[in-house]
C-alpha cells in the first residue's frame, strides 16, 4: 500500500479516516476519480467511534428552525438503512413528558408531526402520542409521579465505527487506497498551490510524499491542526457516555429524557448493557489526552437516578467513552447552542476543508465536497451514486441460506451478522477450518484473523475497540479471553513475547482509562 501511494499521482487525497473522510473517499472513487485516504491513527478512532451510535432524524433541529436539515437528515436515515441494513436498524425512541420538563404534550405533538412530515416518516413508523399509563407500561422504571404522558418516535441505531470501516472497505474494492497510521505532516507546494503531502508512517517510521491534483481536509476535530492556525474554523465540544450492566438498570426501551439541566440525554439498551449520554461541554485542551471526569459521570448518573426508579453508583459503571464534536464557530454561542451544520472552505492555496456536521449527514456532506472538487478540477460533474452502493452482498434471507449447512448457534450468527454483515461467512469459515477443535473463544480467534487480513487492523486495542466495540461492552470477556488467544495470535502475527506484552499493556492501559474517573 505504501509503495502504491508513493508511486501514484492521485486526483484526490483525503485527510482523515473518520465517517466524513470515508464518505468522501467512496463518493469520489465511485465517480471515477483516483483517490487515496490517509488517517494518522486507526480508522474511526476519533469522533467516529465515540458517538451516541444513533442515525438521528434531527429532532432537536426543529428548536433551531433548521427545517431543511431535518428534511435532509430524516431522509438520509432510510438511505443508510437500505444500503447497510445490518448496521443501521430502526429503533423506537420513547420521549416521556414530565411535569417540569422541557416539553409539554401540545408542543411535543406539533413538533413530532412536523418532524415526521419533513423526515418522510411513513405509516406505522410515524409518531404515537401516549398517555401516562401507556408510557409507564412501556418503561416501568420511569418515576411515574413526574410523568404526564409521552410519545414514541422513529430513530435508527448504528455502530459508528463499523459503518465507517465498511464504507472504507467498499471504497477499496472500487479502487481507492485508504490507509491508517499514516500521518500527513506538511503540504507540498508548487507555484503557491498545494500539490501533495509529506507523510510519516507511524508503524515503520518511514516518510513518503504523495502527490495529487487536490486535497480534501476531512480531519474532524483535528481540522484546525491541519490548517495550522490559519483562520481556525472550529470550536470543540466534549461528550462522554457511560455503560452500566442491564441488571443495574433493567431498561426495556430506548429513552430520550430530561437531564438535570435544560438538556436532554439518551439511555439505550444494548445486549446486556445500557449506555447513557451524552454531555456537551466546551473543550480547549490537548485532543490526544481526553479523559472522563468524575463530575461528568456524576451528571449522567444523577440525571438517570432523578428520572428513573434506580440507584446507579460510580462502582456500577463498567465502561465509558469520550469524544469531541467539531462544531463550526457561531459568534459567541455556547457549545450546546451551536447547530451541527457542516461547511466547506477553500483556501487560497487550494486546500478544500469540510468541517462540522453529524454522523447522519456524512453521505450528503461527501456529495457536496466532491461536487466542489469536480468543479475545481474542471471535470464534468457525474452525479453521486452512493445512495445506491450497498455495503452488503446478500440480503439477510440469502445470507441465512448460505450458512444453514454450518449448523451454528443462532446467537453467534446474530452477533456476527450485526457486526460484519454477510462477511461474517468468512469468519465462520476461518473458525471451522482453523479452530474447530478449540473449545474456548474459537469464534473470537477467527474474528481477529479476519480483521487483520481484511480490515487493516494492526493491534488488539484497535480490534477490541474500532472493529467490534467489545472494549466498551464486554471488558470481562476480553480479560478472560487473553490467555486463550495468546498462542494463536502470536503465531498468526509472528511476534515475540515482548511485542505481545506491549499490545496487552496498551490494551489494559486503555481499559483502565475508560473505567476510572478523575
Amino acid at each position: 500500500m505504501i509503495q502504491k501511494l508513493s508511486s501514484n499521482f492521485f486526483d484526490l487525497i483525503v485527510i482523515g479516516g473518520g465517517i466524513t473522510g470515508a464518505g468522501i473517499c467512496l463518493d469520489a472513487v465511485s465517480r471515477g476519480l483516483n483517490v487515496c485516504l490517509v488517517e494518522m491513527n486507526d480508522f474511526a478512532s476519533g469522533t467516529s467511534s465515540k458517538s451516541t451510535k444513533l442515525i438521528h432524524g434531527g429532532l432537536r433541529y426543529l428548536e433551531q428552525f433548521k427545517f431543511r436539515l431535518v428534511n435532509e437528515t430524516g431522509r438520509e436515515r432510510y438511505i443508510l438503512h437500505r444500503i447497510a441494513p445490518h448496521i443501521v436498524k430502526p429503533e423506537k425512541m420513547l420521549l416521556p413528558i414530565s411535569k417540569n420538563g422541557k416539553l409539554n404534550k401540545f408542543s411535543t405533538s406539533i413538533a413530532l408531526t412536523v418532524y415526521d412530515y419533513l423526515a418522510g416518516v411513513k405509516g406505522s413508523e410515524q409518531k404515537k402520542i401516549l398517555s401516562k399509563k401507556e408510557v409507564i407500561k412501556i418503561e416501568p422504571l420511569l418515576r411515574d409521579k413526574e410523568i404526564v404522558g409521552g410519545a414514541l418516535y422513529s430513530e435508527y441505531r448504528t455502530d459508528d465505527s463499523r459503518l465507517t470501516i465498511e464504507i472504507l472497505k467498499k471504497s477499496s474494492s472500487l479502487g481507492a487506497l485508504p490507509i491508517n497510521y499514516l500521518k500527513a505532516e506538511k503540504f507540498v507546494y508548487q507555484n503557491e498551490k498545494i500539490t501533495g503531502i509529506y507523510c510519516r508512517d507511524k508503524l515503520s517510521k518511514k516518510k513518503i510524499i504523495i502527490k495529487s491534483k487536490a486535497i480534501i481536509n476531512a480531519s474532524g476535530s483535528w481540522t484546525d491542526d491541519i490548517l495550522k492556525g490559519k483562520d481556525n474554523k472550529l470550536i470543540l465540544s466534549k461528550g462522554i457516555h457511560i455503560v452500566v450492566p442491564k441488571e443495574k438498570f433493567p431498561l426495556k426501551q430506548s429513552v430520550y429524557f430530561d437531564a438535570l439541566d435544560n438538556r436532554m440525554i439518551f439511555a439505550i439498551p444494548r445486549n446486556n448493557t445500557v449506555y447513557i449520554g451524552t454531555t456537551d461541554t466546551f473543550f480547549d485542551k490537548e485532543k490526544d489526552k481526553l479523559v472522563v471526569l468524575k463530575k461528568e459521570v456524576d451528571y449522567l448518573i444523577q440525571s438517570v437516578n432523578n428520572y428513573f426508579s434506580v440507584n446507579i453508583e460510580d462502582k456500577d459503571i463498567t465502561s465509558t467513552w469520550v469524544g469531541l464534536r467539531p462544531l463550526i464557530k457561531e459568534n459567541k454561542k455556547n457549545v450546546s447552542e451551536i447547530s451541527r451544520k457542516d461547511e466547506i472552505f477553500i483556501s487560497k492555496e487550494g486546500l478544500i476543508t469540510i468541517a462540522g456536521g453529524k454522523l447522519t449527514g456524512y453521505r450528503k456532506m461527501a456529495e457536496r465536497a466532491v461536487d466542489i472538487l469536480l468543479k475545481k478540477l474542471n471535470v464534468s460533474k457525474n452525479i453521486s451514486i452512493t445512495n445506491k452502493i450497498q455495503l452488503f452482498k446478500y440480503p439477510y434471507k440469502e445470507f441465512i441460506n448460505e450458512i444453514k449447512h454450518l449448523k451454528l448457534p443462532s446467537k453467534d450468527i446474530s452477533k456476527m451478522y450485526d457486526i460484519y454483515g454477510d462477511e461474517c461467512i468468512e469468519i465462520f469459515r476461518i473458525c471451522i477450518e482453523k479452530y474447530s477443535n478449540h473449545k474456548t473463544y474459537a469464534l473470537l480467534k477467527a474474528e481477529i484473523i479476519y480483521c487483520f487480513e481484511n480490515e487493516m487492523c494492526h493491534n488488539l486495542l484497535d480490534f477490541f475497540s474500532q472493529r467490534n466495540s467489545m472494549v466498551y461492552f464486554e471488558i470481562d470477556k476480553i480479560k478472560k479471553s487473553l490467555n486463550s488467544i495468546k498462542k494463536p495470535y502470536m503465531e498468526f502475527k509472528n511476534i515475540s513475547e515482548n511485542k505481545w506484552k506491549k499490545e496487552i499493556e496498551d490494551l489494559l492501559k486503555y481499559i483502565n482509562e475508560i473505567t476510572n474517573f478523575t
